[in-house]
């Protein structure tokens, strides 16, 4: 059978009875209007993109130390919705004495090479504007996200809040707003943990496959940062559920 012939429906000899039955009624006519609009704007936005979230897998086995299974992160799950954002550490094991910072980059130039808890690492370059440092062995009121001000970290305006721990994962949720973060975003980040005194560097760094720091009293020192771009929240796609509504007609 040659390609596009055979059964196929002969549509010039089928007429049209009745064309009043294709037109839309009120309410299809507006979710008309509120689909292509609300698809437009979506499109401008850069909407069409995975809202799954994005894996970011770590070497393993890649301390001074490799018995610290605690501090040897295995992946990083990012993820965000239409209001917030999360992250996810997972590592190779778990204890309540991790200490655990993420190393946020939102803007291009302008930050600092520093982090807010003043711990001995090298960034190798990046220049970040938000910084988390968090703790488990406390059940709530366990992490403090801080930005940068351009004067330096502005601990004034600091905010606690808390962590979620299941097993050897920990996952922090921000709000987009905080960070001025919208649809299209791109962040360049680090996680790195560490131990809890204060001098103590990152012991192992997501953006690092080899080892960071050669002992507890050596800097640290992060890989190139990694990168997640803000999509849209699931519920933007539901919007398309309003073709099927709007694609039926009366009969």
């Amino acid at each position: 059978m040659e390609r596009g012939r055979g059964n196929a429906p002969s549509f010039e000899k089928t007429p049209v009875k009745n064309l009043n039955s294709f037109r839309l009624n009120s309410f299809q006519t507006g979710a008309v209007c509120l689909l292509f609009a609300s698809l437009t704007s979506l499109a401008s936005a850069g909407a069409f993109t995975s809202s799954a979230g994005q894996l970011f897998q770590d070497t393993q086995n890649d301390l001074f130390d490799n018995s610290l299974g605690n501090l040897d992160i295995t992946s990083v799950w990012v993820e965000n919705t239409a209001t917030d954002i999360t992250f996810s550490v997972t590592t190779r094991e778990f204890q309540s004495w991790t200490k655990y910072m993420i190393f946020l980059e939102t803007t291009i130039g302008g930050g600092t090479g520093t982090n807010a808890w003043s711990r001995p690492i090298d960034l190798s370059g990046a220049q970040i504007d938000y910084f988390v440092g968090s703790w488990v062995d406390q059940s709530s009121n366990n992490s403090q996200f801080v930005a940068n001000n351009f004067l330096g970290w502005d601990w004034a305006s600091a905010t606690t809040f808390s962590n979620v721990q299941s097993g050897n994962t920990v996952s922090w949720t921000m709000s987009l707003a905080s960070m001025n973060l919208f649809v299209g975003s791109v962040i360049s980040f680090d996680v790195a943990t560490s131990g809890g005194g204060g001098n103590d560097p990152g012991v192992d760094h997501l953006s690092s496959n080899v080892i960071a720091t050669t002992g507890w009293g050596t800097p640290s020192v992060a890989g190139a940062f990694l990168t997640y771009t803000v999509v849209p929240g699931p519920g933007a796609f539901a919007l398309l559920g309003l073709a099927g509504l709007v694609s039926r007609r009366r009969r």
